[in-house]
């Protein structure tokens, strides 16, 4: 229960399961950070690669992430990231079961949470997802503030990591002397650090909110749900 020692919490949540997370959780290593991970274990090969402005993305295989992941939180992200407005309610639980189980079977222990892939979702997933026994799931839209989110099934994150205004909001939320507990949430994707050349950046920010003693540093199912 973090918030009985601390009002303020920092958490990340990043997803896909790519090569470019190596180098992003040596960062977090680095800086004493937690994150969430959020995984497609059906895309979980060498082979399943995309292209972004003219960048290979690879997927890491299932079995060398459990070292990787080692000291984070590893959620779902279903099994092939399609687009869940689109498919049936036997399709979206088929997505989410086939994730928890291979998600279990890789890592030994059972996912809590979970990213929607491409940020879709309506009241209809939402209900499935709860039925699955998922207790949280990430949205992609921005709260821009700090406060605790009253719906952990659309939970809104505070913003992107490389949202323009990402230092403002990290500077007010340092400097604030609020009674009320509060958690700076960001996420966003590795591969970002190399399609838009921002690993310095991206550094920069863990540096500027490593240390702190007065914050609790933690994976989502540890500030969202303790």
């Amino acid at each position: 229960m973090w918030q009985q020692a601390f009002k303020k919490a920092i958490t990340f949540s990043f997803d896909d399961g790519i090569e470019q997370d190596i180098r992003l959780v040596e960062l977090l290593n680095k800086y004493h950070l937690k994150a969430t991970f959020n995984i497609n274990t059906g895309l979980a090969k060498s082979q399943y690669a995309f292209t972004l402005q003219d960048h290979l993305i690879k997927r890491l295989p299932l079995e060398t992430l459990k070292e990787l992941y080692q000291g984070h939180e590893v959620a779902v992200h279903t099994y092939s990231h399609p687009f869940l407005a689109d498919l049936s309610d036997e399709e979206v639980l088929s997505e989410i079961q086939k994730d928890i189980f291979l998600l279990e079977k890789t890592f030994n222990v059972k996912p809590l949470g979970m990213a929607y892939p491409y940020g879709s979702y309506d009241d209809r997933i939402v209900d499935i997802i709860k039925k699955s026994g998922l207790t949280y799931a990430r949205i992609i839209e921005p709260s821009n503030d700090t406060k605790p989110s009253s719906d952990l099934f659309r939970l809104k994150p505070t913003c992107h990591l490389l949202d323009e205004h990402v230092h403002q909001i990290i500077d007010h939320f340092l400097q604030s002397n609020s009674d009320e507990p509060q958690i700076l949430y960001l996420w966003g994707h590795s591969y970002e650090g190399d399609i838009e050349h921002k690993w310095e950046v991206i550094e920069d920010i863990f540096k500027k909110l490593s240390n702190h003693k007065n914050i609790f540093y933690g994976t989502n199912q540890e500030v969202l749900l303790s």
